[in-house]
């Protein structure tokens, strides 16, 4: 992170180095205060560590370790973030975004800071720190106001590692109507004190991702929305207070994994259709794990109720005695009022039902949102 400080501070001063008459600086943040508690029958005995002191858990944000019990709380997904551009020219420009989460320590972290070449037509590289491009929303997962729910489908989105340390070459075009944008990424990151891990886990992980590299492929025409992507890429837990490599199931300190999946969108007038899929494949040592979610809705002026399906569901090669695959499914009902162009209001109630051994138990979620941008 130091490091990566020091690159963003670097890349800002050779931008305040440049002729004042060409530096343009945009400014831009987003923010929700997000508030929720669990309810329903205790499940004593589940899995994760972070279950253990709870009745009914609900884990709104694998990514960061964002958990809900029976306690009113704003801390798992509540957050404030800023974003700085500086444009040097139309070829070149300089971005940082810096995250406060009440669910962090430290508070605030450096997101994002990548420098962006426009070499051709069409054509763009960024070289730095990123969102890895896992999902539809990955790009715009923290921004509350930017999708109609209080936050994207955790049986989809989530995972240990959220950004990546590298580069992405893109390319836009429009063929026969159609708004074609690819890309292609690689990189690698080393998530210390990794969230995703404090729930599974009682000591502190580091998880490092390695040689990461991938492409997606989004195309859009009138009211439909579609993408897919792939990814591959090295996997590590590092046990922190040993500083030693965690044993995978199959024996091996490290080892790959792949995701895959696709996402179509639907906006016909004033009704929404959002679907993605997922698959995160890590069958060669421990599990493949199949995710999916549908979720409907229609515009009333400026309410908009959402009904959402997900399901994530594991298989293991391995037996039951070494690793036992989870499975859940979850019902969402959503409704979201716009206040105005920049901030909208939501509530939610959920519904999840654990299907296997009680990995995360029965529970309901009601939760709501105040989510802006400025």
């Amino acid at each position: 992170m130091k490091k990566l400080q020091r690159i963003a501070a670097t890349l800002l001063a050779a931008c305040a180095a440049a002729p004042t008459s060409a530096v343009e600086l945009d400014l831009s943040g987003f923010g929700s205060a997000v508030a929720g508690r669990t309810f329903g029958q205790c499940t004593a005995n589940a899995v994760a560590s972070a279950f253990s002191s709870s009745c009914t858990r609900f884990v709104a944000d694998w990514g960061h370790g964002g958990v809900y019990d029976e306690k009113w709380s704003a801390e798992p997904e509540s957050r404030l973030g800023v974003q700085g551009t500086v444009r040097v020219n139309p070829q070149l420009s300089f971005t940082a975004q810096v995250v406060a989460r009440a669910v962090h320590d430290p508070l605030a972290e450096l997101e994002w800071a990548y420098m962006t070449i426009a070499p051709a037509p069409g054509w763009t590289l960024q070289l730095g720190r990123k969102r890895v491009p896992l999902f539809f929303y990955s790009d715009f997962q923290d921004v509350g106001f930017a999708y109609p729910w209080v936050r994207v489908p955790p049986d989809v989105y989530g995972w240990d590692v959220v950004n990546y340390n590298g580069a992405n070459l893109t390319y836009n075009a429009s063929v026969s109507g159609w708004a074609l944008r690819s890309s292609a990424f690689a990189g690698s990151e080393n998530s210390r004190k990794n969230g995703y891990s404090r729930i599974l886990y009682d000591e502190p992980k580091d998880v490092k991702w390695s040689g990461i590299a991938g492409a997606d492929l989004e195309f859009a025409k009138d009211w439909f929305t579609g993408r897919v992507v792939y990814m591959r890429s090295g996997f590590q837990q590092i046990d922190r207070q040993t500083g030693m490599a965690d044993v995978q199931i199959n024996g091996a300190i490290r080892d790959h994994h792949q995701a895959y999946g696709g996402s179509v969108n639907i906006d016909y007038g004033n009704f929404l259709l959002r679907s993605e899929v997922s698959v995160f494949d890590r069958s060669r040592y421990a599990y493949k794990a199949t995710s999916w979610f549908v979720s409907g809705g229609y515009r009333f002026g400026n309410f908009t109720p959402m009904l959402t399906l997900s399901d994530y569901k594991e298989t293991s090669r391995f037996p039951l005695a070494d690793y036992e695959p989870a499975r859940w499914s979850t019902v969402a009902a959503s409704l979201r009022y716009d206040l105005g162009a920049s901030s909208a209001l939501k509530v939610q109630l959920e519904r999840i039902r654990d299907r296997q051994a009680p990995f995360v138990g029965n529970a309901t979620l009601l939760s709501m949102s105040y989510d802006f941008v400025f």
